[in-house]
């Protein structure tokens, strides 16, 4: 009989077969957030951001891929690793305060909330203990923007949680930003000092949200065009533009 299914098919067919596996695995997405996060005010939409904080129901048919969801892992990973990196190189660094609980801030009732990914309470000469410390797991093309161009520039969403972050819990010491390149593990540091300014627009932004979302007034589109690059992969898209 002429074997019409060569091992090397075979092998293919069980690669696809592993593939839409692990995309089409039963798992449970992120946990809602039931608050603005200081992580997420500085994104481009604020209608986004208030959608999630009113718990409405994503889309039809849309979840995270599984390829985002272990990129989100990814970050927690990296983050993770970075911090022993660090420890290891002489510096102490926590997540929780003097009563067990992590570090962050919580405010207009809870509605507006942030813990941060650690503070540097001590270390080698050089740097104004205790400070902020915000690590992020990025891609080659993120990673080299915010090398050459700075943080506040090519990536002002993450200078926007920083400054909150600083403004919140009073550590108003240059921050360190940390960015590892997930592609290549080249580490960018940068010290940030404290934005006053941008601290104060950021948090004004939340109070906005939050205050038209109990007034039942939606926060205008990001943009006029559906094609728009943060509408793409919106989780509430079609309820936006329905």
């Amino acid at each position: 009989m002429i074997d019409l299914n060569p091992s090397h098919m075979q092998r293919s067919a069980a690669i696809d077969m592993l593939h839409a596996a692990l995309e089409n695995m039963p798992r449970s997405e992120e946990k809602r957030r039931e608050y603005v996060g200081a992580s997420s005010i500085g994104g481009p939409c604020e209608r986004r951001v208030q959608y999630d904080f009113m718990g409405a129901e994503y889309d039809p048919g849309w979840r995270h891929s599984a390829r985002t969801m272990r990129i989100f892992q990814r970050g927690h990973m990296l983050e993770s690793a970075a911090a022993i990196w660090l420890a290891d190189a002489g510096f102490r660094l926590t997540q929780t305060g003097k009563d067990g609980r992590p570090i962050g801030f919580s405010v207009a009732g809870g509605a507006f909330r942030g813990h941060v990914d650690r503070v540097i309470t001590g270390g080698p000469d050089g740097l104004e203990y205790p400070l902020l410390w915000e690590h992020k797991a990025l891609g080659q093309k993120s990673w080299a923007s915010i090398a050459k161009h700075g943080l506040a520039k090519a990536k002002p969403e993450y200078a926007d949680q920083v400054a909150l972050y600083q403004a919140y819990l009073d550590l108003t010491s240059p921050a360190l930003f940390q960015a590892t390149n997930a592609d290549t593990m080249e580490v960018h540091f940068e010290l940030v000092p404290f934005d006053k300014v941008r601290a104060q627009e950021a948090s004004d932004r939340a109070a906005g949200i939050i205050a038209d979302t109990r007034a039942g007034s939606l926060r205008p589109r990001c943009t006029d065009d559906e094609t728009f690059w943060a509408c793409k992969d919106c989780p509430f898209r079609k309820r936006c533009w329905g």
